[in-house]
């Protein structure tokens, strides 16, 4: 009869391997979201810079008297600076992604899971929006109350048909495909392997960063959040991209209305409100009982969150580009 033998030793090497295998995969993931960040945090920077580039003409010509000044002008400008300043960078960084990384950037720019998904996901991410505006306006009373001042960039506001177009087209249909192209697009969908909570959240913050002031990156942030989630759980981008033309044509409108009659404004304002809220809570409703809503998944990794988002944000362009926001964001904060 054959005689076996138990050699404690051979357990122990497969363990062993079995752990360094598991530290490799640890590695090459965080590697590969420090690179993720690197990225983001490049075509962040190319966006700040083409800014500065683009306002100097624009800052010579102001000073010359010229049409530069012109509201229509400054409408239809803005329409080409975020093209140019927010679009190309992430179109650039969509090229240089590897073909698999394009796929998911591609597939989310499908058609919804099911119309009924989305058509019911729009009225309730319109109202995280437009609640996003209340716990804003509140933080802006607040710090006011205690000698801060926030403040935010206005667009001015052109008059005539024609004006109303080109700014409808500036803050609302160009951003509403743009930016969600850019951010839940080529920033997201690559980053979903690793939970969809996380990617929706740290998309939201860079989001929220991007806009340069804490009036509007308190609110970016809450939107974001909104607007990620729904993208995600309707299966498309689609569906935030309608979300975020509601909400800036909205703004948009009540900005042209205002123009006219401020009186006329904020009634509309508080009505629409009004209803936006009773609308959002009912299809809040509907969407979270629809058996066929899309659930987030979580990491595929092992790895902690903090790590994650450390891993994401502490390499240099991310870092650069959070330094750059952050002296931006100081022009937009006065202290009484």
């Amino acid at each position: 009869m054959k005689e076996y033998r138990f050699d404690p030793v051979v357990p122990y090497l497969e363990q062993l391997r079995k752990e360094e295998i598991r530290a490799e995969q640890k590695s090459r993931t965080l590697k590969e979201l420090r690179r993720q960040g690197n990225r983001a945090g490049l075509a962040v920077l190319a966006f700040i810079g083409l800014q500065f580039f683009l306002m100097f003409p624009i800052s010579f010509l102001n000073g010359l008297g010229s049409a530069a000044s012109d509201p229509l002008f400054q409408s239809a400008f803005g329409a080409v600076f975020s093209f140019v300043c927010l679009f190309l960078p992430f179109l650039y960084v969509y090229k240089k992604m590897s073909p698999a990384e394009k796929q998911k950037v591609e597939d989310a720019f499908e058609k919804p899971k099911t119309n009924f998904l989305m058509l019911v996901a729009i009225p309730a991410g319109f109202m995280f929006c437009m609640a996003g505006n209340y716990i804003v306006g509140y933080l802006v009373s607040l710090m006011d109350s205690v000698g801060v001042e926030l403040s935010s960039p206005e667009p001015a506001v052109p008059s005539g048909f024609l004006g109303a177009l080109v700014y409808v087209l500036q803050i609302a249909f160009l951003p509403a495909l743009i930016e969600e192209f850019a951010l839940r697009g080529v920033v997201m969908q690559p980053l979903r392997r690793y939970g969809d909570g996380f990617a929706i959240f740290v998309t939201a913050l860079v989001f929220a960063l991007m806009h340069g002031n804490m009036v509007q990156a308190p609110f970016a942030l809450i939107a974001g959040l909104a607007i990620g989630y729904f993208s995600v759980a309707t299966g498309s981008v689609w569906t935030g991209v309608l979300i975020h033309f509601a909400n800036n044509l909205f703004s948009a409108l009540l900005s042209l209305i205002n123009g006219s009659s401020s009186f006329v404004s904020d009634n509309i304002y508080a009505a629409f409100m009004s209803l936006s809220f009773v609308a959002g809570l009912a299809c809040c409703v509907l969407f979270f009982l629809s058996p066929k809503r899309i659930r987030l998944e979580k990491s595929k990794y092992k790895i902690g969150l903090a790590l994650r988002g450390f891993k994401y944000f502490s390499g240099l362009p991310m870092l650069i580009a959070l330094a750059a926001i952050a002296y931006i964001t100081s022009d937009y904060i006065r202290l009484k």
